[in-house]
């Protein structure tokens, strides 16, 4: 016998992409919580004791230089970036919630939020970033989860809720 699932049980695009939205909080709870243990001067200095047993010199001087950073001029940036990380965690989790419960203004803030990340994606993808393969996987699926909505939008226009 084969049962309907109702609307409010469904797993559509709306509930993968607010579930995408949950995990990136998540990560990004977890390295707000990471980075702030290394302002606790216990953690500071072991891992300062740990840099000096690197055989590579490169290495241990770049990890001596983000220490030294950290505790110094570096330890009131990380605070400031702790502030403007948790305030986006809130916009994420915002938009996750939203979509969800499946409104349509969750929708047009992911779609302006997002769309307005992919320039800065871009930037970051030719620019400088050692990082290119997890910036260019990011830039894609913040394209394709603006795309989707925004078709979305547009093919539910003129409808109070779908």
């Amino acid at each position: 016998m084969h049962t309907k699932v109702s609307d409010a049980h469904r797993l559509d695009g709306l509930r993968v992409i607010a579930l995408l939205k949950f995990g990136k909080a998540l990560l990004l709870t977890l390295t707000i919580f990471g980075v702030h243990q290394l302002l606790r001067p216990e953690v500071s200095s072991r891992l300062y004791e740990w840099s000096t047993t690197l055989t590579d010199d490169t290495a241990r001087d770049y990890a001596q230089q983000f220490l030294d950073w950290a505790t110094g001029p570096g330890f009131r940036a990380i605070g400031r970036a702790e502030w403007v990380t948790g305030g986006y965690i809130l916009l994420v989790l915002v938009e996750g919630v939203g979509l969800w419960l499946r409104k349509r203004w969750a929708e047009w803030l992911v779609v302006l939020a997002g769309g307005g990340l992919i320039p800065a994606e871009i930037w970051e993808l030719f620019g400088t970033s050692t990082h290119k393969p997890i910036v260019a996987a990011a830039l894609l699926l913040n394209i394709g989860v603006v795309c989707y909505l925004a078709v979305q939008l547009r093919r539910t226009r003129g409808t109070t809720s779908h």
